[in-house]
């Protein structure tokens, strides 16, 4: 799978959020890097949500601090992974 850099060489802080939530997946499922990127792509188009927002609200849920704003996006991570994550998950998004 490609990096996206910046014109700096740096990764783009959209795709170092991907690779936080791919880690969180491969952490709760036991996976690959490639099956939970794919997993990722699925719940994205599954529940129309771009996949960088959905990535970010995922390592919003798992981390526990802040609140996820986008409802379609906190929804799709209840739905998908709320189980894995705890029962708390709810009140933390």
């Amino acid at each position: 799978m490609p990096t996206a850099v910046g014109t700096n060489g740096a990764m783009t802080p959209g795709r170092q959020c991907l690779d936080t939530a791919e880690g969180v997946l491969i952490a709760l499922r036991h996976c690959t890097v490639d099956e939970a990127f794919r997993e990722m792509i699925r719940a994205a188009q599954h529940h129309r949500v771009p996949l960088f927002t959905l990535a970010d609200a995922l390592v919003t849920a798992a981390s526990g601090k802040g609140e996820c704003v986008n409802a379609a996006a906190r929804t799709a991570v209840l739905t998908e992974w709320g189980a894995l994550l705890g029962t708390s998950t709810s009140a933390r998004l």
